[in-house]
């Protein structure tokens, strides 16, 4: 494995598996190709309001959750924080799962010594946490516009892999809308910071940042895996960076052979709990 994806920590956030928009392919091929001790899954990974209908859950999300869930399995610890769109799953909150565990929240300490706060982030948003209805409807206007996009793209340019552009550039608007009115980066790093924290890795807002706030917090949103491909990584001497799908490309292009996931050692009970828990989550 080259230096280069050995890490540390990865902080990945917003995969939003279920939906049209997640890019399963570069996703698998991330997790596949990176090493790391702890992985941090900050929040919306399932998107169960989307995900769980009829004819969403394809076996490429499958596929992604066998990943996940061996690495856990190959020794490194996983640590999942449920978000709005899998709030469902704080119902597990507290539970340890072998090398799996699962909170609100988490305190991640860097190989420097810091002390991050570890949070979806949904609870700073203000739309979502009053406004739940409207930021439901919200996701099924974006799943809608993913797959007008999708058809858009090939009718037009014949590149389906340009997908979800205007899905995209509508999710900007309202997420910096969203920015705007709950001043989300500004009140939680400075909670972070009050709480005695160096600063806080999060998600939610689909904004990929790596920020040192005036107090000296550092903000680090993770971003998403349906529109920018991102993720925060800690490097072995602690220090946070910011990475993107391009980014890693260019820097292994390995990542960009697109292949078979090597993921048949895994048997079929694995592949069919996963399935079922997805099919049966909601009731």
């Amino acid at each position: 494995m080259s230096d280069a994806l050995s890490y540390r920590s990865v902080f990945i956030s917003d995969l939003h598996l279920g939906s049209a928009a997640c890019h399963t392919d570069r996703l698998r091929r991330f997790l596949e190709a990176v090493e790391c001790e702890n992985l941090y899954l900050v929040g919306d990974i399932i998107d169960i309001w989307v995900g769980t209908h009829s004819g969403k859950w394809t076996q490429a999300h499958t596929n992604i959750l066998r990943t996940i869930l061996s690495k856990a399995h190959a020794g490194a610890t996983v640590w999942y924080c449920p978000g709005n769109h899998d709030a469902l799953f704080r119902k597990l909150c507290g539970a340890e799962l072998g090398q799996l565990f699962v909170d609100h929240q988490f305190v991640h300490t860097t190989a420097d010594g810091r002390r991050l706060l570890v949070v979806h982030g949904d609870l700073y948003d203000r739309i979502v946490y009053t406004l739940k209805p409207l930021a439901w409807v919200g996701a099924w206007c974006y799943e809608a516009l993913t797959i007008i996009g999708a058809w858009l793209s090939v009718l037009q340019t014949r590149r389906p892999q340009v997908r979800g552009n205007l899905a995209d550039r509508a999710k900007r608007r309202v997420k910096n809308l969203v920015k705007y009115i709950s001043n989300f980066e500004e009140r939680i790093t400075v909670d972070a910071f009050r709480l005695g924290y160096a600063g806080v890795v999060c998600g939610h807002i689909h904004g990929p940042a790596l920020a040192r706030h005036e107090t000296g917090a550092v903000y680090a949103n993770t971003g998403d895996w349906v529109s920018h491909c991102s993720a925060i990584v800690e490097r072995w001497n602690g220090d946070l960076e910011l990475v993107t799908w391009d980014e890693l490309v260019d820097r292994c292009p390995r990542l960009g052979d697109s292949g078979e996931s090597p993921l048949s050692s895994l048997d079929a009970d694995s592949e069919r709990l996963i399935r079922e828990s997805i099919a049966h989550g909601i009731h």
